[in-house]
């Protein structure tokens, strides 16, 4: 029997994937720095599974509910500390240009460029006409190669290794330190001590307990302040970070610059969806609505660019499509 490393795979309906830019002129440990942020502002859930992929100037990120997981594995009795957990997207060979596969639950859309993968979305059934376009849109397909019919779900092989690359610079290397040598290192530095400082580094060590002592009770006296103000110079800088990564205005002032447009008649807001500078919204009357109006209008809003508006359901719905220029 062949041996070698096993994989657990993640079934792609339980993975929510997110592209997510690189810092420009950063090392790989800063990259893992912000990426760690990214994880803690999009994750739903209590414990999070995640695996990333670094890519030429992106970062494929999948997250999944790692408590479901484990569940799962326990069930078959699977010890996940002796496997690799992925999402089943790793294990599946890559491609290029928009296609549809089958996964272990639904169906997966992927879009490839140059060997790298720029856009996934996952339905539990086929999608229909309007929810290919919309994919291929979200992943910036041009007008010209954009089809309305989804192609047939394609069965693909399992890889023996995923195909992703992850750098640990800075993630997980100290876990990677050999403790046999760390402790012979320790115990030659303590033999060193004790034979060339004898007295001496026990009358340091007498010293060192005194001085200790004092350190406690000023620790006690200060400690609850000095931890308040840490946690908050922390919070704010995380804060500050966090803008800093997200390049769009928030949801609420898009919502409230499309607000500022609908006219004064009834018209309002029925649905919205958004996801990194996309927007689907539906607007809704009593009365006929007229598309011209709302794609002049909202191209002429600051940051709102490539309008596009079909009818949903009647004259009095339109189904508006946009994307947001970054800050």
């Amino acid at each position: 029997m062949k041996r070698g490393r096993r994989y657990w795979a993640v079934s792609r309906s339980l993975c929510r994937f997110f592209k997510i830019p690189l810092l420009a002129d950063a090392s790989n440990s800063r990259q893992l720095d912000a990426l760690r942020l990214q994880i803690e502002r999009l994750s739903p859930f209590a414990e999070t599974g995640s695996h990333f992929h670094f890519g030429r100037n992106f970062i494929n990120l999948w997250l999944w509910d790692s408590q479901a997981v484990i569940d799962a594995a326990d069930a078959i009795d699977v010890d996940l500390r002796r496997v690799l957990v992925l999402p089943e997207s790793a294990l599946q060979p890559g491609g290029e240009g928009v296609r549809v596969i089958e996964c272990l639950d639904g169906v997966e859309g992927q879009c490839w460029d140059q060997g790298s993968l720029v856009a996934s979305r996952w339905w539990p059934t086929p999608p229909d006409s309007r929810g290919w376009v919309l994919f291929q849109r979200g992943a910036a397909v041009g007008p010209d190669r954009l089809t309305t019919n989804p192609p047939p779900a394609t069965a693909l092989p399992w890889l023996a290794r995923p195909w992703t690359s992850s750098p640990t610079d800075g993630w997980s290397g100290i876990g990677n330190i050999d403790t046999r040598f760390a402790a012979a290192g320790i115990a030659v530095a303590l033999l060193i001590g004790y034979a060339y400082l004898g007295a001496e580094w026990l009358r340091l060590i007498s010293d060192r307990s005194a001085v200790q002592k004092q350190i406690e009770v000023h620790s006690a006296e200060v400690g609850p302040a000095v931890e308040a103000r840490v946690a908050a110079l922390g919070n704010a800088a995380a804060i500050r970070r966090l803008h800093q990564l997200d390049p769009y205005p928030s949801q609420l002032a898009l919502m409230a610059r499309v607000a500022e447009i609908l006219p004064k008649n009834e018209t309002h807001l029925a649905e919205w969806s958004y996801d990194r500078g996309q927007i689907e919204m539906t607007i809704a009357a009593d009365h006929p609505l007229d598309a011209v109006f709302f794609v002049r209008a909202l191209e002429r809003a600051d940051r709102f660019k490539a309008v596009s508006v079909e009818r949903a359901g009647g004259d009095n719905n339109l189904r508006i499509h946009l994307s947001v220029e970054p800050r």
